[in-house]
């Protein structure tokens, strides 16, 4: 149905084939069928408007055309809509027809599809409104491709860039972080767990600059980042895939709530995973089964973890040293012929990076990742550069007196290659 004379909106456009009266009476006559009204002709002679048109085509009707001329159909209406002589605006019927789509549409692919032709031609003067519009259909993509399980595919890629298109949305503060909690509501349905976690650490984030550029929304978006935080950290725990603590711990939001105490229980198991080795870890775990039962962290994923970490902590106690198998399995309470393994699934996580020696059994790491980058850091930091300084220094009088032996011994082999030429 759709073909190529144009209905443009700013810089994006849809294509279509005729004259407006001609379109009007295609569509008309496309959705009498699918409705299989008694009269065709009279039901395309009723509604003869853009505006009857989105009213005949939502209730599940135009979403269920066929999935190969779905897309055609809709680009059809959004050109009708954007050309309409009555006024209606697409920014006006977007959220219908979108959340029209998002529960009907029996292609998911297609569904989604016509969702994003929709929002990319929602540009204009008309900022407020045409960002409103576009989260509602955002919204809409979000909850089709949970229905049809393309989350995955669809949605995940653009998780990270969320907060740059709620800047160009222009909403509120309260709206984003509504967004990111039916993200979150989504991905958590779909058991995708890792990517539950960086949308809350988006979401934190987001909070976190929304509290300090609008302090009156502050108090609105507390509740929800407390009960966010808590639950990045329980999944951290839980999540072995998962092991960048600071981006999590050094978020503002997260230590606001620290300092405050409005992380609760949550808060202690964040303390507890950003000091302490394994051995610490045990004894606290013993000593609060029932608190972290109650927060749902699983016990034998939060141990690997904190090996993982233990290893990580030491590889960064004896950066460009040699560390003994015997070491580490002492550290995390291995036998020490499965020093190996672990210290492959750090490497593995982008802890650490090393090389191990099954010879002398040690581990020479390289680089690490710390869990935390705070004042003890950076002095250690400050300690190693001085190291490296004198290091430097030391060399100078040695990398000079290699130069002159080096001239000298130029100059002496210039004088021995000298040749003369008589006449």
């Amino acid at each position: 149905m759709a073909g190529s004379s144009s209905s443009s909106n700013s810089n994006n456009m849809i294509f279509i084939d005729g004259e407006a009266s001609a379109q009007l009476q295609e569509l008309a006559r496309f959705l009498g069928e699918l409705k299989k009204v008694e009269s065709v002709d009279e039901y395309v002679s009723q509604n003869n408007t853009a505006r009857a048109l989105v009213a005949e085509s939502v209730g599940g009707v135009l979403a269920k055309a066929p999935e190969d001329k779905l897309e055609a159909v809709y680009n059809q209406l959004f050109g009708i809509v954007a050309e309409s002589k009555d006024e209606l605006k697409l920014e006006s019927v977007a959220g219908e027809i979108a959340q029209d789509v998002a529960a009907n549409a029996e292609s998911g692919a297609g569904g989604l599809r016509v969702l994003n032709n929709l929002y990319n031609i929602l540009v204009g003067e008309n900022t407020k409104e045409l960002g409103s519009a576009r989260a509602v259909v955002f919204e809409a993509m979000v909850a089709l491709a949970t229905r049809t399980q393309l989350l995955g595919m669809t949605i995940v890629p653009l998780v990270g860039r969320l907060p740059a298109m709620f800047g160009e949305w222009g909403i509120s503060a309260n709206d984003r972080v509504r967004v990111l909690m039916d993200v979150r509501k989504a991905l958590d349905a779909a058991q995708l767990g890792s990517e539950a976690y960086e949308t809350e650490l988006v979401l934190l984030d987001v909070v976190g600059a929304s509290s300090s550029s609008s302090p009156s929304s502050a108090s609105q978006s507390s509740a929800a980042a407390a009960e966010v935080a808590a639950s990045a950290i329980v999944r951290f725990a839980n999540l072995s895939a998962v092991c960048d603590l600071d981006a999590l711990a050094s978020l503002g939001s997260v230590q606001e709530l620290s300092k405050n105490g409005g992380l609760g229980d949550a808060g202690k198991l964040l303390d507890a995973l950003l000091s302490s080795d394994f051995k610490q870890w045990r004894g606290f775990a013993e000593a609060n089964s029932e608190m972290l039962q109650r927060l749902g962290v699983d016990a034998s994923k939060a141990s690997d973890k904190m090996r993982l970490l233990t290893v990580a902590s030491l590889a960064a106690e004896n950066l460009g040293r040699d560390v003994p198998f015997g070491t580490v399995a002492q550290a995390i309470e291995v036998d020490e012929d499965d020093v190996e393994m672990w210290i492959i699934d750090v490497i593995r996580s982008g802890l650490i990076q090393g090389k191990m020696n099954q010879v002398t059994r040690t581990v020479l790491p390289t680089r690490t990742t710390y869990r935390q980058f705070g004042a003890d850091q950076w002095k250690a930091l400050g300690e190693r550069l001085d190291q490296w300084k004198q290091s430097l220094e030391q060399l100078q009088p040695v990398i000079a007196n290699a130069k002159l032996v080096a001239q000298q011994q130029a100059m002496q082999m210039a004088g021995q290659a000298r040749v003369t030429i008589k006449d």
